[in-house]
């Protein structure tokens, strides 16, 4: 296959919907917040896939703010020190994990 035909061909599945990168960018970042994933985990792995900067930063634009995310997280399995460290192994910023750890020391001070 040719040059010419290779791009025709991309293009027509581009029209149809078959190759969309916003679309690609929108899911995948879904799926991996979804799995509990941070926004520096989501960026480095939609960028892995080849997608573009701004792609990138509009799919992330479209999840719900990274503190939120954690907040649920925190309410789901409860403030530790574990759970900080898995946040930031999972991508999480240093404000989501303070998050996280600011919980767990509000509730060793309730209990004291």
């Amino acid at each position: 296959m040719g040059d010419e035909a290779r791009a025709a061909a991309l293009a027509t599945l581009e029209r149809l919907g078959y190759v969309d990168d916003r679309r690609l960018a929108t899911a995948r970042a879904e799926a991996l917040a979804g799995r509990g994933h941070g926004d520096a985990w989501i960026r480095h792995d939609l960028a892995e896939h080849g997608l573009d900067g701004e792609t990138v930063e509009e799919a992330l634009a479209a999840l719900a703010p990274e503190r939120e995310r954690v907040a649920a997280i925190v309410d789901r399995e409860g403030p530790s020190r574990r759970l900080a460290a898995r946040l930031a192994r999972k991508g999480f910023g240093a404000d989501a994990v303070e998050l996280a750890l600011e919980a767990q020391f509000a509730d060793e001070a309730e209990r004291a």
